[in-house]
């Protein structure tokens, strides 16, 4: 799955323009501490940034184009969600890959807690199409091979 995707296109545009946001305020500390000191206001002030400085992608949104860069990286037979996904990200998750026009998704992960994602994905209106096997691309010791991993198809309705 080798395709270009504009809603994760923006999204790793939004990520880097937000990184490059916290490492020019990281830059200015030194500056703000050596001019000011440790006691103004304005060191005080640049805590407070900080604090307010969040992370403008939704972690769930945040796994969605992770799996998609995998999936490119991997050169993988279908979009494939590998990660285990926390309760509070799986709304965001299934919302971003519908943004992203992402019919269908392959579930692969192995963890012991896969059954609360299969529920959770249901309940996020995910239909469970059945057993699925993705073929994906690694580095095995210095040469690409091919593997396959069980998986479960999952429609996004």
């Amino acid at each position: 799955m080798k395709t270009e995707n504009t809603y994760f296109a923006e999204l790793e545009k939004t990520g880097h323009e937000f990184e490059e946001r916290r490492a020019a305020h990281q830059a200015r500390k030194q500056e703000v501490l050596n001019t000011y000191g440790w006691d103004s206001e304005e060191m005080k002030a640049w805590y407070e940034e900080e604090a307010a400085m969040e992370f403008p992608i939704a972690p769930g949104a945040n796994k969605a184009y992770r799996a998609y860069r995998m999936t490119q990286i991997h050169n993988s037979s279908e979009f494939e969600m590998e990660e285990f996904l926390w309760d509070k990200e799986v709304k965001d998750f299934v919302e971003a890959l519908r943004k992203a026009g992402i019919p269908e998704f392959a579930y692969t992960n192995q963890s012991t807690a896969v059954m609360e994602n299969i529920h959770a994905f249901a309940a996020e209106g995910c239909t469970l199409e059945g057993l699925c096997k993705v073929t994906r691309k690694e580095d095995r010791y210095g040469e690409e091979a091919e593997t396959e991993y069980p998986g479960l198809r999952f429609k996004v309705n």
